[in-house]
């Protein structure tokens, strides 16, 4: 057994869903040597060898594994988070207990789409960025037509841990750079 133990570090408000929480786990130990075979048995994972990070969207929530913690975006309550965790741990251990008859994955499987962008957003639709809408921004900067400090609404205090995700998946998923000037300048 790899994982024996996790706790909750914070419960906070779901950036994308106001009616939902976000969670971080801690976990009691480093999981970052299972993470390559987990991505081989997780079929729609965003993985980054590089990070050590493993992204997925599951049943609705978005969940992403470092090596110490866990954080579940979408989930009802705490103890909806609590009850994903444990199955968690379950498939990390499980995954574990496998590794050695198991070829580990140390490739991307998922490509990013505009809507894992928009959901992110904060989806004000003001129009600052000089795009019709927050979806159309989403396909832009995707498709490198835009860079994310263009969205002047992701760079307000309230959006910090929006726009940490948003910057943590591009840079997971491989993405050119899409951050500007401004962001790289500390804006």
């Amino acid at each position: 057994m790899l994982l024996n133990k996790y706790k909750i570090l914070r419960i906070l408000p779901c950036l994308a869903d106001p009616d939902k929480i976000r969670a971080i786990f801690e976990l009691g130990e480093d999981i970052g040597e299972v993470m390559p075979y987990l991505n081989a048995s997780i079929k729609d994972g965003i993985y980054n060898h590089e990070f050590k990070t493993l992204t997925l969207v599951k049943d609705g929530l978005m969940i992403t594994l470092y090596p110490c913690k866990v954080t579940i975006a979408k989930a009802d309550d705490e103890s909806h988070a609590d009850r994903v965790i444990a199955e968690l741990k379950g498939l990390i251990n499980k995954t574990y207990e496998n590794r050695e008859g198991m070829v580990p994955d140390f490739g991307r499987k998922k490509e990013l789409k505009a809507q894992d962008i928009y959901q992110i957003l904060p989806q004000t639709n003001c129009k600052k960025c000089r795009v019709f809408n927050c979806f159309a921004f989403a396909v832009s900067l995707l498709n490198g037509k835009r860079e994310i400090a263009e969205c002047t609404p992701l760079f307000q205090p309230e959006n910090r841990e929006r726009r940490e995700l948003l910057l943590n998946i591009l840079r997971d998923t491989g993405s050119r750079d899409t951050l500007g000037d401004t962001e790289r300048n500390g804006r």
